[in-house]
């Protein structure tokens, strides 16, 4: 099966701009408080992580709080049946409280409620909810993959090695990391040396 135009490796990173876009209509939107509250933690997530949209779904309240506490999340990657650790910043942390901060189930998933069949999400159907929300905030020309490429072209910008970016995102091979930077044209003027 073919990868369907305009996602993952054709997708434009999602940077701080596209990211503030996006905070602003979640935060506008007119729905159910447990919906807007999906995709707040979804959109922070995924760009604190570079996280897949799969991988999210699993992450229980427990792994939040566990994660704030050590300044570390923990996630168990089914891909690669690996744990990868994800450092936080202060900032992110921050997030992560005001996230939880009324929750009382610390059992239940960090997403969504998985206590009834109605509350069960799909990773496939979610990832593509989750892909229409992005494309018809900031355009086709993004997805939910955006939020690796977002947070691995930022690295590159601020000139992180590319052996640690490949470490946080938890590629096997550089090579692949390397695919998923992304400069702007504004990146590249701003390296002319002539």
């Amino acid at each position: 099966m073919s990868r369907p135009k305009n996602t993952q490796r054709n997708s434009k990173p999602i940077l701080d701009k596209e990211y503030s876009i996006l905070k602003s209509y979640i935060n506008g939107l007119d729905t159910f408080e447990t919906t807007k509250t999906k995709w707040k933690r979804s959109l922070e997530i995924l760009f604190m992580s570079g996280l897949r949209v799969s991988e999210i779904l699993d992450i229980k309240v427990k792994n939040i709080v566990d994660g704030i506490n050590k300044g570390e999340l923990s996630v168990y990657i089914k891909k690669q049946k690996i744990v990868r650790h994800i450092p936080l910043s202060d900032k992110s942390v921050s997030i992560l409280k005001k996230l939880i901060k009324d929750e009382v189930d610390v059992d239940g998933y960090f997403i969504h409620k998985r206590n009834s069949v109605r509350n069960n999400l799909n990773p496939i159907g979610f990832t593509k909810d989750f892909n229409q929300l992005i494309q018809l905030v900031l355009g086709r020309d993004f997805s939910s993959h955006s939020f690796r490429k977002g947070i691995l072209t930022q690295m590159s910008m601020k000139g992180i090695n590319p052996k640690i970016s490949q470490s946080f995102i938890g590629h096997r091979s550089v090579t692949v990391t390397l695919n998923y930077y992304s400069p702007t044209i504004e990146d590249v003027r701003e390296c002319l040396v002539r």
